[in-house]
């Protein structure tokens, strides 16, 4: 399973990320390509604790998907799926900046390893562990690169 801590995933996630444009267009949801950005710079930020999880009720709903997310069956996220509100980005950003922003996000990831992903739990997932940290952020980078045709 890909993994944001391994140096070839996560070069794969930096190289689509050179390749948006202020232009690119999103192929569904509601963000343009700033907002997504900004998104996942915050998502990325979870694991270290510095955007923090609040408790929601529907965690004991995603404590029964992570197996499939996580776990053998390995499914993607499902398009225009609801996200929490700790990492909703509705307002304007600024293309260059954001793209900044969520390359170091990836890169301090990258970097900080599983030892630096210190966060107890998942807005949705409830519990994670270092590994399963790794996997789902990869996997949210590659969703919402997908969104955008990197």
């Amino acid at each position: 399973m890909k993994s944001i801590f391994n140096e070839a995933d996560k070069n794969e996630i930096l190289q689509r990320i050179e390749k948006l444009t202020p232009d690119s267009k999103a192929l569904w949801g509601k963000m343009n390509v700033s907002q997504m950005l900004a998104h996942a710079t915050l998502a990325a930020k979870f694991p270290t604790g510095e955007v923090k999880s609040k408790n929601s009720p529907v965690q004991f709903i995603g404590q029964f998907f992570k197996k499939q997310f996580l776990g053998e069956k390995n499914m993607p996220f499902r398009r225009n799926s609801p996200t929490t509100p700790e990492i909703k980005v509705a307002d304007l950003r600024d293309f260059q900046q954001e793209k900044v922003n969520f390359i170091k996000a990836v890169n301090h990831l990258f970097t900080i390893g599983e030892k630096g992903s210190i966060a107890p739990k998942h807005a949705f997932f409830g519990k994670m562990t270092p590994a399963e940290w790794c996997i789902i952020n990869y996997k949210h980078a590659d969703h919402h690169l997908g969104q955008f045709g990197v």
